[in-house]
């Protein structure tokens, strides 16, 4: 589901600006599959988007009263937000301010439908190369998305799966196997050391015939006869010839 927030503080733009992603979304390239949310004030997008699973897109008028939509985009970066975001400006003056917090592009009131839906096309086709880059732990109805550079290694725990990550843990609910399955979906390059322990070669500093030692000091086992597929494996990789 591609998801996408519009922040605009004057309602009939607002409504203009949904009406024409909504034409978008029913186009071929994202086939109807569209999350869309609307705000008529920074503050608001704040306050309710907070719990919200992330966006893929922000689309933020920059004028609005009180915090405007530079404030609002430098505050969400500030935060960690990495979304893409699109300005939509009735004057062109900002374009230094929006290298800062890494805009794709502004697009001037009135928007046209075409130059719209053309830039739309292009962030959509950059978001789901990004996505192939991340691993989407699912806990019920709640989501997080994490980037798989950051993943140092899977391992099962019983009924639980165990995330080390380079700077955080996560331990949740979940079949090995699907997680398996999503991260090899993924661009990252995980490596089977043994059942139910996936380490992220990005994150392996030398290996023996029985143990992994990772960046981080931490050692992992390998299992008897994996060794040889492991090593090559490790060499392909820093090599580059598994790399993208």
């Amino acid at each position: 589901m591609f998801r996408i927030a519009i922040c605009e503080d004057e309602k009939y733009v607002l409504d203009f600006e949904s009406s024409l992603v909504k034409q978008w979304a029913d186009g071929p390239l994202c086939g109807g599959s569209l999350e869309l949310d609307t705000y008529i004030s920074a503050e608001q997008f704040l306050f309710e988007s907070e719990d919200k699973a992330p966006y893929d897109v922000l689309i933020f008028d920059i004028q609005m009263k009180n915090m405007n939509g530079m404030e609002l985009a430098k505050t969400l970066r500030r935060r960690g937000c990495d979304s893409v975001i699109i300005f939509v400006t009735g004057v062109p003056d900002y374009a230094i301010e929006g290298y800062e917090v890494g805009a794709v592009r502004y697009i001037l009131k009135p928007l046209k439908s075409e130059v719209f839906f053309a830039l739309l096309d292009s962030v959509y086709q950059q978001c789901q190369k990004k996505a192939d880059d991340f691993f989407v732990l699912s806990q019920g109805a709640d989501m997080e998305r994490i980037s798989c550079e950051k993943i140092v290694y899977f391992e099962a725990r019983g009924h639980y799966v165990f995330i080390k990550g380079t700077d955080f843990e996560r331990e949740w609910k979940s079949s090995f196997a699907d997680v398996t399955d999503s991260v090899n979906k993924t661009a990252a390059h995980f490596f089977c050391l043994r059942r139910g322990l996936l380490v992220n070669l990005e994150h392996v500093a030398r290996i023996t015939r029985t143990d992994c030692v990772l960046d981080n000091g931490e050692t992992l086992p390998v299992a008897r006869g994996v060794y040889k597929e492991l090593n090559e494996s490790f060499i392909d990789f820093f090599k580059g010839g598994i790399k993208g």
